[in-house]
Order: structure tokens, then sequence, then C-alpha cells
């Protein structure tokens, strides 16, 4: 090929071997470099997750808006709405967890015994992912509790999006309306939609600026991290908040 187009995020690292430097038969200097390239799409999904964050807050605006009047067409179309942004934003979230996992995998070594104990037992994914966080970074038992919570609560909500239960069931209370309707209008909203991003962002914010790697790979990763995350919070990132709302959702697919 002629040549390989970096872009930002990229990482590129020489495979071993890959770069070589000698003396050719007519007695010039001859070289050779080959280079792997990786893109981490963890800051990717989190920017897409704070993108439907903001649409879903404007929506809010709408809905709020809609159901200070009188027309029930408008307000069913203005919850629809911000069902839709809110619940892209979740999983948006949810999926920028998933792509930091699947990276840090590459760099912890998980016991094989350990992997067929998952397998056998169907583990949650968010007890799979805090397991691994917890091997890539020095985190002490209350870290680590915390972390399992509210991962627990990110892959539940992503879950029933992508899990939905089926069977008919008594309507909620939506906390902000005061009136019982569909769950997915009461999980979904923006409010809810908030504090997931906020927590899964914080996560992410937090390993890679304040914890302490165990592994070389593991810090070279979360530093490249740290800077892609400064230009999506160039002024910090805002303290995570709990989820709205007292009841837990009902629980869909954790593989």
């Amino acid at each position: 090929m002629a040549g390989v187009f970096i872009t930002r995020g990229m990482t590129i690292a020489i495979p071993p071997g890959g770069f070589s430097i000698g003396i050719g038969e007519d007695g010039g200097m001859i070289s050779n470099l080959t280079i792997h390239v990786r893109f981490d799409v963890c800051p990717t999904w989190c920017e897409l997750a704070l993108k439907h964050l903001a649409d879903a807050r404007t929506r809010r605006a709408a809905r709020e808006a809609a159901w200070g009047g009188t027309d029930e067409a408008q307000k069913a179309a203005a919850l629809e709405r911000e069902f839709e942004a809110s619940m892209q934003a979740m999983m948006a979230a949810a999926i920028a967890i998933d792509a930091f996992y699947a990276v840090l995998q590459t760099c912890v070594q998980i016991p094989q015994t350990l992997k067929d104990q998952w397998r056998k037992t169907r583990t949650a994914r968010y007890s799979q992912v805090t397991e691994v966080i917890r091997r890539a970074f020095q985190l002490k038992p209350k870290a680590t509790q915390s972390l399992r919570k509210t991962l627990q609560e990110i892959y539940r909500l992503r879950d029933i999006a992508v899990h939905p239960v089926g069977k008919i069931e008594a309507p909620l209370l939506h906390p902000e309306l005061n009136v019982g309707m569909e769950w997915r209008f009461v999980w979904f909203r923006a409010s809810n939609a908030e504090a997931i991003v906020k927590n899964a962002t914080w996560i992410l914010w937090t390993l890679s600026h304040d914890s302490k790697p165990k592994d070389g790979k593991v810090g070279e990763y979360v530093g490249a991290l740290r800077d892609r995350l400064a230009l999506l919070f160039p002024d910090g990132h805002p303290v995570a908040t709990a989820r709205q709302g007292s009841k837990s959702p009902p629980a869909g697919d954790n593989s």
C-alpha cells in the first residue's frame, strides 16, 4: 500500500520484527517498517451517548410543554421522542463500557477455570466486567463494590432495552407526570439517561485519571483514553449521580 492514513484516536505500534535496517548489495542503506494500528471505539460511544443525552434533554423540554396542554396526540408523540433519545443515550453509554472492557480483556489474564465457571453459571455481564476491571487496576474492596453496583444498573437498563419482558404488566407511575403508563416511558426518560450516561463516563474518567493500572499495557491504554476523554470534558467530569426512581426495572438477559 502507498501509506497509512492516521486519524485521531488511532493507536500505532510496531510489532516484533516490524523494523529492520541494513546494508544492501550496492552498499546503500535499506530499511523496512511494519506498523499495526488500533482504534478505540470507547470514546466514540461516549461522544454518541452525550449527543443522544443532549437530544433527550431537548425532547424532555418538549414533553413538558406538550403535557402542559390538552392535545393527547402531542403528549404521546413527545413521550415517544423522549423515550427514543433516552434509550439511545443509555445504550451508547453501556456500549462504551463494553468497549473499554473489550480492550482490558486483551491486557488481563483471566484463568480458564474462571472463564469456564462464568460460562457454566451464566455469570451476569456486569460481574464479569467488574472482575476484569478489578484485575486491571488496584481497586480496594469498597471501590470494587461501588463499581459493581453501578455497572449492575447500567447493564440492567441495557438488558431491558435489548431483551424487554414480553408479558403484559401493570402500568408504572411516571414520577414526573404522576400518571400510569408503559414501563419504557418511565425507565427511558431524560432524567434516567442523565444519570446513566454520567455514571458510565465517570467510571471511565476515574479509572483513566485516578486509578493505578496493574500492567504497563493497561497504563498505556488508559493514558490514550484520558487524552480523548479530555476532549469530551474539557472542564473536567461532573460528579456522578444516582438514577432517579426507587424501584428496579424488570431484569432481562444479563449475558
